[in-house]
């Protein structure tokens, strides 16, 4: 009886120091990733702090990422930086830097129209710079620019619009489970996952699409004066040496050349560089998480 006791409180013993060994390292695995974090955040506003934007300087406005209201690319993370470049009397032009293949159809015209305006206001110069890809809402954002420019290398175009969207009305039939949705309104579920789409939900919906395609088209024609060959709307993307053949930029150069040819090689500044980067990341996470369905570029 008493060996018994004993094992059992032996066992019981190394089961306790098991949990806390466990407990020790998630605490200790917790502290040293706040604490990197802490590190990030405070490099991070240590560099922005000390950047001298009261000299003369290129603003730098990164787009980089995915196009969406929730994520690292939206109208309220963009042009607020264009207009502090715009209102510093020491920028002396704006170099819009891309990496982004599209996103929100909405939030890439909203960047669009309202950078135009801004070139209305001012004689500063807002030229864009397509590094390793910009495409569909990536490239209208570019388009708002005076110039467009990119690496050889680059991926450039995609101007087309897509709706994403699922049936899994076979799957679901082979597991014995049935939709349960109710609506009120006729074309309520013309998305529902569960069912085929109608001749007449299909129509309807190619026809929203070419309807956004067309002031896509619109816009980028307006933009580039004629430039652009009509090929280049069927939603196809090119490198940097194809795009300039057929009119979707204009020259060959990097932010560094542009700064040189156009800006008598002032220092570049970019503005969104650290300010943004984790609140970016927070706002990836939340987009990818939510946006399993939308018009798209």
């Amino acid at each position: 009886m008493d060996e018994n006791k004993l094992l059992k409180d032996i066992v019981e013993s190394l089961v306790e120091e098991r949990k806390s060994e466990k407990k020790y390292r998630f605490i200790t695995r917790t502290i040293l990733f706040l604490f990197v974090i802490f590190l990030i955040v405070s490099v991070t506003l240590t560099a922005s702090n000390s950047t001298n934007y009261s000299s003369d300087h290129v603003a730098v406005i990164q787009v980089n990422g995915m196009i969406s209201s929730a994520g690292p690319v939206n109208s309220e993370l963009i042009l607020p930086h264009v207009n502090r470049a715009i209102k510093n009397d020491s920028c002396v032009g704006i170099i819009l830097k891309i990496n982004s293949p599209g996103g929100s159809a909405t939030q890439s015209k909203i960047i669009f129209d309202e950078i135009n305006k801004i070139r209305l206001k001012t004689d500063k110069k807002i030229y864009a710079v397509i590094e390793d890809v910009g495409a569909s809402g990536g490239y209208y954002i570019a388009a708002s620019a005076e110039k467009i420019f990119s690496s050889s290398s680059s991926i450039v175009g995609s101007i087309g619009v897509r709706l994403d969207s699922f049936n899994i009305e076979g799957l679901m039939d082979k597991l014995g489970i049935k939709s349960q949705i109710l609506s009120s309104g006729k074309d309520k579920t013309i998305l529902d996952p569960f069912s085929n789409l109608t001749v007449e939900h299909r129509l309807h919906l190619e026809n929203l699409l070419g309807n956004i395609h067309n002031q896509f088209i619109s816009d980028i024609k307006s933009s580039r004066e004629g430039k652009v060959n009509d090929n280049a709307f069927t939603g196809l993307f090119w490198t940097g040496t194809e795009a300039q053949k057929i009119g979707l930029i204009d020259d060959l150069l990097s932010a560094y050349d542009v700064s040189e040819k156009f800006f008598n090689n002032h220092k570049l500044i970019t503005y969104n560089a650290e300010k943004d980067i984790l609140k970016g990341l927070l706002n990836t996470s939340i987009s990818n998480a939510t946006n399993i369905i939308g018009i798209r570029y």
